[in-house]
């Protein structure tokens, strides 16, 4: 059914219709989307404290079935699981960013004004200019 055909039985113009019908739906989705916000958000905070447990492990590097071992016969730190981990937070936060619009685009308005040494060297002259010509009219008038 078209708006026109609504308007036209419930007794108002399309455009109404049309309003209406999408005050409707933004009553119907916005708490749904809000929910699946919570939910999503929800998910990402259970995986970024996996994340940190990671980020706080100590690691071995493995050769071979082996850990590797220094000189010294300390194991080498095996820093690849830090790294990852470290990425994948940077993921988590640039997805709830995403998630509650934090990297919506912010219009601003940049004015800038130039004024150059001939533009400044003008306004004094005609500064001039005008400071004689009141000394002549008072001279003149007096």
């Amino acid at each position: 059914m078209s708006n026109v055909a609504i308007g036209k039985e419930l007794g108002f113009s399309s455009e109404t219709a049309r309003t209406l019908i999408r005050e409707y739906i933004d009553q119907l989705t916005v708490p749904l989307a809000e929910q699946m916000r919570k939910a999503e958000s929800d998910k990402l905070d259970r995986r970024e404290a996996l994340l940190w447990g990671v980020l706080d492990g100590k690691y071995e590097t493995v050769s071979h079935g082996k850990v590797v071992l220094k000189d010294s016969g300390e194991p080498v730190a095996d820093l690849d699981p830090l790294f990852k981990a470290d990425a994948a937070l940077n993921r988590i936060a640039e997805r709830r960013a995403g998630l509650w619009g934090l990297n919506t685009p912010v219009k601003t308005e940049h004015m800038v004004t130039t004024a150059s040494v001939v533009d400044e060297n003008i306004a004094s002259l005609l500064r001039e200019m005008e400071a004689r010509n009141a000394e002549e009219v008072n001279r003149l008038s007096a």
